[in-house]
């Protein structure tokens, strides 16, 4: 008995809500991921049974709202009181939903030629697109599709090959076959018990259960620990986490001193464990910490390190002057006096004992949030930047151009390690993550500030993708938050000693240095490439296509 109202309209608009509401209950914090195949589904269902190109226009423009909204309501900024945060964040949602229709519109057109054809190439389209969103200015890859399987480690391991857009091709071919098998049957063109269908569903299943297969043994075939390296001392890095739980919205407009006296305070605490490393969240002084200006309150951090021996990794707001010889982007900034050249970075050090500040290293953050921390293409238009300004903290970074890998060595205690310092958002993109693990990383280090978004789905989802990272890589992530959620997560992607958000604490966990690279991280996004030159020929093709047919008809 069909439950769907005979209009065909409301109907469509019924199946529209259901793949969405699906489509979004299957990411972080929930942990029914197994709903994305049901939501794929239903869209390929309503765009290729759409009569005309507006009808799936329309169709998949509704899916994909209510999808972004599910996922992506937190970013509204809805808690704050800053006009700019919630401008941006409604239309992160409206802009968004609007570029995931690339690939089922891509897939639409080819459907015009052939529909088996589109099925079939569907998988790769919508992976070409992922791996696309990834390396331009408007990035924001927050909802690729694998990204909604974290919770399932007996499932992702297969990443440590494929990288997260190896889950997004499995949940893509599943989709398609279950959509392919069902408009058969639906169809009345196969029986249910008929050879073909049997065979396709035996296909199914053996597709779906691929990566639990190889997931099962790969978790089975090392200690629970996930350590790598064990024999060799050298790798292993007592580090302390300090989530200080301070107010971002507060911060930067209050004291600095007090600021800077918990942040203290946090870093004290942490000693009782007798790290080798003390880590402090992102941007954690509300200054430019290597300002000559600002060296009285920055030497802080300096005297604890050189008094106690201990390296600090801290996210810090940073501010550079050009020097002649340096390549000056088109959009820096200009001191109001001297009309000296400058630009601000999101950045992170490495405080190491008994070393000068100006010597220090730095990673500047080179993925930023489009509109929130940048305006894409800025550079292109540098006036742009004075339209867009937070209302709090410091906002219209530069983008870094080079990877940091940052040295930890003790000679005292035969410590020899490399990590890479990575900077809240750039946590969320894969492919770029392993260049670490090129440059030698063997560990991360995540510093984040998710305080902006206050206690809702971002801060889990965030935590969640980077899960991902350490599979990927097979590399031990050290995560620290402003406020929730910092953790350690092992190289199975197991996670330890979390602490929530609204919450204070320190934790602290020997972290294992692995020298060894994965076949994703030596080879790269092999399937993501592929997939973005297929939809590339599909788009060519299907506009092609659509100009011959035109002409064509105009003849007749």
């Amino acid at each position: 008995m069909n439950i769907l109202p005979k209009n065909k309209n409301l109907r469509a608009l019924i199946l529209c809500l259901l793949s969405g509401a699906l489509l979004g209950f299957s990411f972080p914090p929930f942990k029914t991921w197994f709903f994305i195949y049901f939501g794929i589904t239903i869209l390929l269902y309503l765009v290729l049974s759409a009569s005309r190109f507006r009808q799936a226009f329309a169709r998949a423009y509704v899916v994909m709202l209510v999808f972004n909204e599910i996922s992506l309501y937190w970013i509204s900024g809805w808690h704050s009181d800053d006009t700019f945060l919630k401008i941006g964040g409604v239309a992160t949602v409206f802009v968004h939903s609007l570029f995931m229709l690339i690939p089922i519109l891509i897939t639409y057109g080819v459907s015009k030629i052939k529909k088996e054809l589109a099925l079939a190439l569907f998988p790769l389209i919508w992976v070409g697109y992922e791996y696309f969103d990834n390396i331009w200015q408007f990035a924001f890859p927050w909802l690729e599709l694998g990204n909604s399987e974290t919770y399932n480690l007996y499932r992702i391991q297969i990443v440590e090959f494929t990288g997260v857009h190896g889950l997004t091709f499995l949940i893509c071919i599943i989709s398609a076959l279950l959509y392919f098998i069902l408009s058969k049957i639906y169809g009345k063109q196969w029986k249910i018990a008929s050879p073909k269908a049997v065979v396709s569903l035996v296909l199914l299943i053996v597709v779906f259960l691929l990566p639990n297969f190889y997931s099962s043994y790969r978790l089975d075939s090392v200690d629970n620990t996930g350590y790598y390296n064990l024999k060799d001392h050298s790798k292993v890095v007592n580090t302390a986490i300090v989530q200080t739980n301070t107010d971002p919205f507060k911060k930067w407009g209050g004291e600095h001193n007090q600021i800077l006296n918990t942040y203290i305070d946090g870093l004290r605490d942490g000693l009782k464990f007798n790290p080798d490393m003390l880590v402090l969240h992102e941007t954690a002084p509300p200054f430019y910490f290597l300002e000559d200006i600002n060296l009285l309150k920055s030497k802080r951090f300096f005297d604890l390190s050189d008094s106690t021996g201990k390296y600090i990794f801290m996210g810090v707001p940073h501010k550079y002057y050009y020097k002649d010889g340096d390549n000056i982007p088109t959009d820096h900034r200009i001191t109001d006096g001297s009309k000296r050249k400058f630009d601000v970075f999101n950045s992170a050090i490495l405080i190491e004992p008994k070393k000068y500040h100006k010597d220090l290293s730095i990673h500047k953050k080179v993925k930023l949030v489009p509109f929130s921390e940048r305006i894409p293409y800025q550079e292109k238009v540098p006036f742009a930047k004075k339209w867009f300004t937070w209302g709090v903290g410091i906002s219209g970074w530069q983008m870094g151009t080079d990877q940091t890998v940052f040295d930890l060595k003790d000679s005292a205690k035969g410590i020899n390690t490399k990590f890479a310092g990575l900077i809240c958002y750039e946590s969320v993109f894969s492919e770029f993550v392993t260049e670490f693990t090129e440059k030698g990383a063997e560990y991360f280090v995540i510093v984040t500030n998710d305080g902006w978004w206050g206690n809702t789905s971002g801060p889990e989802q965030h935590n969640q993708y980077a899960v991902l990272r350490a599979i990927e890589n097979r590399k031990w992530i050290v995560r620290c938050a402003q406020t929730g959620v910092s953790c350690f997560i092992d190289p199975m992607g197991n996670i330890y000693d979390r602490i929530e958000y609204w919450q204070s604490g320190v934790v602290d966990r020997n972290i294992i240095g692995n020298t060894e690279k994965t076949f994703y991280a030596e080879h790269g996004d092999i399937i993501g490439l592929l997939g973005s030159i297929i939809a590339a020929i599909c788009l060519l093709g299907s506009l092609g296509f659509y100009a011959y047919q035109k002409k064509f008809r105009s003849k007749a």
